[in-house]
């Protein structure tokens, strides 16, 4: 039994005792998933368009009113004069050195490690803001993190240049999120009141980080020296998602070696390190973090909402509004670069069963998406991936990763 669905056995009780309610739901979602493999059998896949994808198996695992109802993490007058004093440092940044707090983890994780320069920040910690009142940024690759990373002012690529690195945003999130997360770099505190995660469409996410893995060929050294990402799109002749689709993960004689499927099929489930944010995804950012830890989510499909959310929790104004997003880490996509057969569709989503469980998961604890919420990601993942959202198993076991996840975190020692 996987971790995801031990995690899930004692949720399970939850669910509304209106039988008669239930019975309708879990047929109408029986009926959704039959008529999707009927489809698929005959060959005309696509998106399922759903009425209302609400099931006794969805509304299982939801969290109750009560465990939502929790009361802010600061007090209206704290929270203000937390906002102000980031306001006032915004305001005063020139550019000048970024901030390395001094609470972080990393050193007593790695002792002869040196922790990269985009996990610093515009602006100083409060000494108010002890490890039990910090929110950890699990900035997972290709989701949309790296605009959010810049609007809680982690030096990352924000805007053209680094003395206008300027999109952050006044607020508690702001000036509560200490340290990140980022690929095999854990600078957390498992004491940290929140995790935050920015997520994706699993299928969008894996799309948009193969095209950001590809190497140019133009360039002196081309290849990664971490990863080997020669060998899918070099040695493999892997230059699409859809083509890995169609020639790698699609049984039968294609065009593909034996040795190329297999590369590709471990390159989307992250068991092998061949494309940087395919080897770390939901799985890994997610057995990371503490297994009791709160954990907090902004939808790439819905930044400002979320956002608005969080900040409500942690008790600050809902005033983010849409037109102060700061847009990064973005280029120009050819039409070859984003297209996916419905085959394509089909064995990815297949493929990626497991990682499209956590992403579910993830949702389902995150303390500020209500029911309605959640719904409605669960009917955008039906028109991508209509069977895995809505399952809540896969034909193949979890990935045992948990030997990537321990070189990433170190082993603490003070």
């Amino acid at each position: 039994m996987t971790q995801i669905a031990r995690r899930s056995t004692d949720k399970e009780h939850m669910a509304v005792p209106w039988f008669g309610i239930m019975w309708i739901g879990l047929t109408l979602a029986l009926s959704v998933t039959y008529c999707w493999s009927a489809r698929r059998q005959l060959g005309v896949y696509s998106p399922v368009i759903p009425v209302e994808v609400e099931s006794p198996v969805l509304r299982a695992y939801l969290k109750s009113e009560e465990a939502a109802a929790k009361p802010p993490l600061f007090d209206s007058s704290f929270a203000e004069y937390l906002k102000k004093g980031l306001s006032y440092h915004i305001d005063a940044y020139d550019g000048g050195k970024p901030y390395h707090y001094k609470d972080s983890s990393y050193p007593h994780r790695h002792a002869n490690s040196t922790l990269p320069p985009w996990f610093k920040k515009v602006f100083p910690l409060n000494k108010h803001i002890t490890p039990d009142k910090q929110t950890c940024f699990a900035h997972v690759g290709k989701a949309g993190g790296s605009s959010i990373g810049c609007m809680l002012g982690f030096l990352l690529h924000c805007g053209d240049d680094e003395k206008t690195n300027f999109q952050s945003v006044p607020s508690l999130l702001a000036a509560t999120t200490a340290h990140s997360f980022h690929r095999g770099v854990y600078d957390c505190s498992d004491e940290a009141a929140n995790y935050l995660f920015v997520i994706r469409n699993p299928l969008a996410r894996a799309l948009s980080a193969f095209n950001y893995a590809k190497p140019d060929l133009s360039e002196k050294h081309p290849f990664s020296k971490k990863y080997k990402d020669k060998e899918i799109y070099v040695d493999c002749d892997f230059w699409t998602l859809n083509d890995l689709a169609e020639r790698g993960l699609v049984k039968g004689n294609n065009g593909a070696s034996d040795e190329c499927k297999d590369r590709a099929k471990k390159a989307l489930l992250g068991t092998e390190n061949n494309l940087v944010h395919w080897f770390y995804n939901y799985q890994f950012y997610y057995e990371s973090m503490p297994p009791d830890a709160n954990i907090v989510v902004i939808r790439n499909e819905h930044i400002v909402d979320d956002w608005n959310a969080v900040e409500t929790l942690l008790g600050g104004a809902a005033d983010l509004t849409k037109e102060s997003l700061p847009v990064n880490n973005q280029y120009e996509k050819k039409p070859e670069e984003v297209y996916l057969s419905d085959a394509a569709k089909v064995v990815l989503c297949e493929t990626l069963c497991n990682e499209i469980q956590v992403y579910k998961t993830i949702l389902k604890r995150a303390q500020n998406i209500n029911k309605e919420q959640y719904i409605q990601s669960m009917q955008e993942l039906v028109t991508s991936c209509p069977k895995e959202a809505m399952e809540e198993s896969c034909a193949d076991d979890m990935p045992d990763i948990s030997l990537k996840v321990e070189k990433a975190k170190g082993e603490l020692i003070y």
